[in-house]
């Protein structure tokens, strides 16, 4: 089973503010709204609500004081959408990581031995003022151009 997580922050994300007015300064009109989340998969065995309750419970994952996490399976859709305009996502990782840190700790020191894979990620949620493939073409500028560095990090559209 994989599960799927997005976690975001309660607060206003700085990080997020400053990518947008740098895409605003880009002169990419279209895109009216942005959001980041970090974003993780986990390939594991047992229940799904039961194992992704646990996994947002860990403090590494999720800071219970300063984030809000969601939890689905692939293919589901993801949450938050903005309302009135197409919803691009767009999920960047970095080249060669698939974090064996985070695994480590989670199997053998908070004892999470079902989960037997960990990805990990940023998540972009664009609110653009287009349609279709010009709405999925506006998305692959920005990544390209801003989101992801092409020499260490690679991105892919996601919903």
């Amino acid at each position: 089973m994989e599960i799927e997580m997005t976690v975001r922050l309660l607060i206003p994300d700085t990080t997020a503010i400053t990518t947008f007015h740098a895409i605003e300064k880009m002169g990419i009109g279209s895109v009216r709204k942005l959001k980041r989340d970090d974003y993780y998969k986990f390939g594991c065995d047992g229940d799904f609500k039961k194992v992704s309750e646990d996994l947002g419970k860990v403090d590494v994952i999720v800071n219970a004081n300063k984030h809000k996490y969601f939890a689905k399976k692939p293919g589901e859709p993801f949450s938050g959408d903005f309302e009135g305009m197409s919803n691009v996502r767009v999920l960047v990782q970095d080249i060669d990581d698939k974090d064996g840190g985070l695994l480590s700790m989670l199997k053998e020191r908070l004892g999470f031995t079902n989960v037997s894979s960990v990805e990990k990620g940023v998540l972009w949620t664009l609110g653009i003022d287009a349609s279709g493939d010009e709405a999925e073409n506006v998305a692959k500028e920005v990544a390209e151009n801003l989101l992801s560095n092409k020499h260490c990090q690679q991105y892919r559209i996601v919903g």
